[in-house]
């Protein structure tokens, strides 16, 4: 778009609509010379004339009178451009991209998006499920803005905001011996189970946790699938395919076929983190940053009170 075009066309329209030079340019801000030249440019540009001095004042020629309605048009697109170019710089109608790890989907990713919604309602929100591994990827790239994993540190360029620490708890099929024992569970009594875990690529900090602390148990993992993702491990485990160590929270969506069980300790898992490129830091991105202090705290919480609740079932 050729700004200085449109600007011209404003100066005619004032003009027309006025009808004298001097109202117009009082009504735009400028002195009369200036806007002389500017019409004088504009009638050069387009090889037609377009007003006509009267000793009243100004009116538009037949061919100014044909040119009126489309310079309308013009005008009012160049201001819609100029307020839409505003509210982006000031961060409205922004829209906003998210990833999410499976295990955020329930406890961390609703109260986010219903915050950015109710104070950026012009701002579209979009989500897309992906592990840690491609999450983060993706913030690197510029393809999201955002993204809830489970990472335990900043990797350059990538920058966390930590918004809770998680507990393990043990995911078992329906009738397995180990949900008739009340209370949390000593992983130790896992060292033979056969274990559905995630691939370490899809989130290392986390897969090393738990692997950490199975060894710490006393036993390594005995794994005899790699599923791809957090709900494939229930659905697997559902199967009577094995057990899995997954995130407590899972326990809130009551799989069919799937029973939970606390682990003593309790067991911390790596957290849920805000993520986000710091090369890539946008307004928008430190607004949702706020909201997360004002949403989860200054500081990340502490979730093993999960664990407690489910020990309480």
């Amino acid at each position: 778009m050729d700004f200085r075009l449109v600007r011209r066309l404003g100066h005619f329209l004032a003009v027309a609509e006025e009808g004298h030079f001097g109202r117009a340019a009082a009504r735009l801000g400028i002195s009369q010379p200036p806007l002389t030249a500017q019409i004088q440019a504009l009638e050069r540009e387009l090889g037609v004339r377009l007003l006509e001095r009267t000793g009243k004042g100004a009116h538009p020629t037949r061919e100014g009178e044909a040119l009126l309605p489309l310079a309308r048009r013009i005008a009012e697109s160049a201001g819609a451009l100029e307020d839409l170019a505003r509210d982006l710089r000031a961060g409205r109608h922004t829209p906003v991209s998210l990833a999410c790890v499976t295990s955020a989907l329930f406890d961390y990713l609703p109260p986010l998006v219903r915050a950015l919604q109710a104070t950026r309602p012009d701002s579209a929100v979009a989500v897309r499920e992906l592990d840690t591994a491609d999450a983060v990827e993706a913030l690197r790239r510029g393809e999201v803005d955002l993204a809830l994993v489970r990472l335990d540190r900043d990797r350059h360029p990538i920058h966390l905001r930590p918004l809770g620490q998680d507990v393990l708890a043990v995911a078992l099929p329906l009738g397995h011996p180990l949900l008739a024992i009340d209370g949390p569970l000593p992983l130790a009594l896992l060292a033979d189970a056969p274990m559905l875990m995630l691939p370490r690529a899809i989130s290392p900090a986390y897969s090393d946790a738990m692997v950490a602390a199975c060894r710490d148990a006393g036993f390594a993992p005995r794994v005899v699938r790699e599923v791809g993702s957090a709900m494939a491990q229930l659905g697997f485990v559902a199967a009577g395919l094995g057990v899995a160590l997954v995130s407590a929270g899972m326990a809130r969506l009551r799989p069919p076929g799937v029973g939970f069980r606390p682990l003593a300790g309790p067991i911390h898992a790596v957290g849920v983190a805000l993520a986000w490129n710091a090369e890539r830091e946008s307004e928008v991105v430190r607004f949702a940053i706020s909201l997360a202090d004002e949403i989860f705290g200054p500081e990340a919480s502490d979730l093993a009170a999960v664990g407690e609740a489910i020990a309480a079932k």
